[in-house]
């Protein structure tokens, strides 16, 4: 460490603790009074329990300077589910020499085998964004795979539990909504809608090492802006994370290889329950829920239509996961999705084994079996392997997916069937000495598709040169060669793309990617077929912290085709854009405290097609969102919100009245104002 620091662990009947003493010259200390979660690029400390000791899960608990946290649970082989919020206290405080931390975590916040003599898996860590350091106690090494297995062993707590653990949080919300209603069949006008909504979330805590969650007509309303994506000229459906917090508790417990529970397919529930928890060996998550919206089947007989089905949709999804040998786990899944006469299942049976400290397999067997009132019975397989080796100085991953053509989920995240997938990734890092670069060393990524007839569809190869230096800065430089068979024809593309993301001041951070080439125009005009096009994309990011307190992000994503020269298309149209498409985020955080801050967000996006060439109509959206927010805990919360929606839109008069485009967002289509109250209650 270049940094001085000396870490505490102790506990009584109630709390385990930790407290730090981290030295730092003066002004070299980055810390934000920030919202929960925003501390990342802060410096910071943390606490890592493995409760369990199976070296496969592990409670993660971060403070900056000033005290305000992050959690989440790692899980060995997955991704860090920082959704994961619990309650526990945490104070910092600078000093003229650096900084110091405490943290009180709570038993009953915490899940723990049911037995007299506890032994833990237990790290503290260190981070010092300016200098790019990540120090651990214990020593924390990429020359093994994994890091649950890196923990130290602590044993001595005796007779701890959480006792009696219960959780109820109600709510309430006010919500009034004046809108532009555009129905399918109908006449178009403008509507006011008033409402008000409550429910209920439960909670027990089942032999400390279960919980029992239960929610009647639970709140599923999104206090969180979607992030801004490109969905145009995308030939797959584009990822949008779940963000609502019944889904998002315990998202871990249900987590396969393959995204088979995608919980944004199920859009507003009426009331469900979920079972999570470890008993020994065995890792168990049930759920049930009802969702009152009716569910959109596309069936595979007829992949372009999207026929409605009426009536709630009744699902159901257990995973059952164990851990043999030396941290290799095996587990079942299943999924029973029930919608207007229609029936879904998937069944899947998946195995990651760590051959050696380096090494581990991973692998996936998924059916799916459907039933439908037309009378139809498909059914699919997915079969997934993955190979990964984790070294010091060499990373390596080879992964092989086969996707039946009639594999089909509607719960399921999975873009594309009837392929036979293979993806290689290569990475070698050197470790200078320098005190300004940290890594660097070249990288390749190979992929090759197939359908189920042996016939080439896809493939690529994307060498490139990645550099992690001080100050959390990346730099990346890739070159893309590859060849896309899309509706019978083969394109040969080509992309250059390069990238940096720094925060080395500790007011400004960037984040800028930027990529030249050619792509393809997947939504061609009526008559015309699809075709290759010059494409250009950028990301260009900037974080401004003027204060301790203000936090400024603009965004600014721009994607473009344009038709290439001597091209056959730009003969018989003419040369000039396909389309051009902006999106720009404006996002200015106040946090007055700890627990209360103000968020304005101001968004727009700008579909410019040229319509002679490409199937989209002129769009444009200006959204501007305010929400004031007193977080006490995350269960005790009030958010008032206020969104304004403008786009370019016009309501007519006529026999009857239409909806027209105009080309200025000048008309408002949405307008909302809600409050939000929920107090947790604890016992």
């Amino acid at each position: 460490m270049s940094r001085e620091t000396i870490g505490w662990i102790a506990w009584d009947d109630n709390n385990f603790y930790a407290a730090f003493l981290c030295k730092a010259e003066p002004g070299l200390t980055r810390a934000r009074m920030a919202r929960r979660e925003d501390i990342f690029s802060d410096d910071e400390v943390a606490l890592y329990l493995d409760t369990f000791h199976d070296r496969q899960h592990v409670f993660s608990f971060y403070v900056n300077p000033f005290g305000i946290q992050a959690d989440s649970i790692n899980t060995e082989g997955g991704t860090d589910d920082y959704s994961f919020d619990t309650i526990w206290k945490s104070e910092g405080r600078l000093t003229p020499d650096g900084y110091a931390v405490l943290m009180a975590i709570p038993f009953r916040s915490l899940r723990f085998p049911n037995t007299a003599q506890q032994e833990w898996g237990v790290g503290l860590a260190r981070f010092i964004p300016s200098q790019s350091e990540s120090s651990y106690w214990p020593l924390y090494t990429n020359r093994i795979e994994g890091f649950a297995t890196q923990l130290a062993t602590m044993d001595g707590l005796e007779n701890i539990s959480p006792g009696r653990n219960l959780q109820f949080i109600p709510y309430t919300t006010l919500d009034s909504t004046h809108f532009l209603d555009q129905p399918e069949t109908g006449v178009p006008s403008y509507r006011q809608i008033d409402q008000m909504r409550g429910g209920l979330d439960a909670k027990a805590v089942i032999h400390d090492a279960f919980t029992l969650d239960v929610t009647l007509n639970p709140d599923f309303s999104q206090v969180e802006t979607e992030d801004p994506k490109v969905t145009v000229d995308q030939r797959f459906e584009v990822f949008f994370p779940e963000k609502r917090p019944f889904f998002l508790d315990n998202a871990s417990y249900f987590q396969t290889p393959e995204n088979l529970f995608f919980s944004r397919r199920i859009v507003n529930p009426k009331y469900g329950a979920r079972l999570t928890g470890k008993a020994g060996k065995w890792l168990v998550g049930l759920l049930a829920i009802n969702d009152r919206t009716p569910a959109l089947i596309d069936y595979p007989s007829s992949q372009l239509e999207i026929e409605p089905v009426l009536g709630n949709s009744v699902i159901g999804v257990a995973r059952v996961q164990r851990t043999f040998f030396n941290q290799s786990t095996a587990g079942i899944f299943f999924s029973d999705y029930n919608s207007g006469g229609n029936t879904e299942r998937t069944y899947s049976f998946d195995t990651r084994l760590r051959l050696t400290p380096n090494l581990v397999l991973t692998g996936q067997a998924v059916r799916t079996e459907e039933r439908y009132t037309d009378g139809t019975h498909p059914h699919g397989q997915l079969f997934h392997v993955d190979l990964n080796y984790t070294g010091l100085h060499l990373t390596t991953q080879s992964t092989f997916r086969d996707l039946g053509p009639g594999f089909f989920s509607t719960l399921s995240y999975i873009p594309r069937v009837n392929i036979r997938q293979g993806l290689h990734t290569l990475t070698y890092k050197w470790l200078p000495a320098g005190r300004i670069v940290k890594t660097f060393g070249p990288t390749v990524n190979i992929t090759e598709d197939w359908d189920h007839s042996g016939t080439l569809e896809d493939w690529i190869v994307q060498p490139g040169i990645i550099s992690e230096l001080t100050g959390n800065t990346t730099f990346t430089l890739q070159r893309s060669e590859s060849v896309e068979v899309f509706d019978n024809i083969h394109f040969r593309k080509h992309s250059t793309d390069v990238s940096l993301v720094s925060e080395i001041s500790r007011i400004v951070g960037v984040n800028i990617q930027y990529g030249e080439g050619a792509g393809v125009n997947y939504y061609p005009a009526t008559g015309v077929l699809p075709f290759l096009a010059s494409a250009k994309n950028l990301t260009a990011g900037l974080t401004f912290r003027p204060s301790r307190k203000i936090k400024l992000d603009e965004m600014y994503l721009f994607s473009h085709l344009s038709t290439l020269e001597k091209s056959i298309v730009a003969a018989m149209y003419g040369p000039g854009a396909v389309y051009g498409n902006h999106l720009w985020r404006s996002n200015l955080n106040y946090q007055f405290t700890r627990e209360l801050s103000l968020r304005a967000i101001i968004d727009y996006n700008g579909v410019l097609p040229n319509t002679s060439l490409i199937d989209y109509t002129l769009g444009k959206t200006v959204t501007a969102n305010f929400l004031l927010t007193w977080l006490l805990n995350p269960g005790t919360a009030l958010y008032v919100g206020y969104t304004d929606t403008h786009q370019n839109l016009a309501l007519f008069a006529g026999q009857p009245n239409y909806v027209g485009i105009i080309t200025p967002p000048t008309t408002t289509t949405g307008r909302e104002i809600f409050v939000k109250l929920s107090y947790l209650i604890r016992r």
